[in-house]
């Protein structure tokens, strides 16, 4: 079985895989500095819990935007599964996509993964909504390079930020509002973050198109959204044609495939 690993900003994801077929999942909140010893209890537990033991993983694959928590989880998989997990991004890791940006070596390897997956599931070209700790817009083109993005403020980042730096407003949590005139201060905080995030997705997307077709051309694009809260938002925005909630951890699974294939089949053929 195959252990994937998405250790993002605010969560880490361990993913089981028989094959590219997803067992189950579980998600942790990601503490940098937690020991490899720690991991290991948790996924223990987990795996007993599904029915499953430790044993029963023979190979691990991560994909890390965290550099400690990246140190912690190789010690994990050399110390308890005597092996030495591949790491999307690591030299000798190529994934055959070209990265038209100023310094490739910048993007990270969870946009390097969903532009893999992306662009096999779906074709291109193609922007991808990433709602995580930032907000992300990944541009891929026609032939699955990619070409650029937009980086903006998580959803829950921005509401802490609002309590922290203003002295009379509460701690609020997100939540979709059925009016965007709000009667109370907690109402208000919820329709200005989700319906201003609504507008944000809608004028960016827009400026996307029009840029991208102002440079390189007339382009239909289909536009994905993945992270935990892409199916809230898909629903108030039409513009979202797919939602794919596992996209990551999904992409890393079928990258291990093609990683033990040898190259053997093109990444620029999707849907193989």
């Amino acid at each position: 079985m195959l252990l994937a690993i998405d250790s993002g900003n605010t969560n880490i994801v361990f993913g089981l895989y028989e094959n590219s077929k997803q067992i189950t999942h579980w998600r942790l909140q990601n503490e940098p500095q937690r020991p490899a010893d720690e991991y290991i209890v948790f996924l223990s537990q987990w795996m007993l819990l599904a029915g499953y033991r430790l044993e029963d993983i023979s190979d691990v694959i991560i994909s890390s935007v965290v550099p400690d928590a990246l140190f912690h989880l190789k010690e994990m998989v050399k110390r308890h599964f005597k092996n030495n997990p591949i790491v999307i991004g690591e030299s000798g890791i190529n994934l055959g996509v070209t990265i038209k940006i100023d310094r490739p070596e910048t993007l990270g390897a969870d946009r390097l993964v969903n532009t893999w997956g992306a662009y096999r599931s779906y074709g291109g070209p193609l922007i991808l909504i990433d709602f995580g700790t930032a907000t992300t817009f990944d541009v891929i083109d026609g032939e699955g390079a990619y070409v650029g993005g937009v980086i903006a403020p998580g959803v829950n980042l921005s509401l802490k930020a609002l309590y922290e730096a203003a002295a009379k407003l509460p701690p609020t949590a997100f939540a979709r509002t059925d009016h965007v005139i709000a009667t109370t201060t907690t109402t208000a905080i919820q329709a200005g973050c989700y319906w201003g995030y609504v507008g944000m997705i809608e004028g960016l997307c827009a400026r996307t198109c029009e840029e991208y077709r102002t440079f390189h051309g007339d382009a239909d694009f289909t536009i994905i959204a993945t992270g935990g809260l892409a199916s809230v938002f898909s629903k108030d925005l039409d513009l979202i044609q797919h939602v794919n909630e596992s996209l990551t951890l999904d992409s890393l699974a079928e990258i291990y495939i093609w990683l033990q294939q040898g190259y053997n089949k093109s990444f620029l053929k999707k849907n193989e």
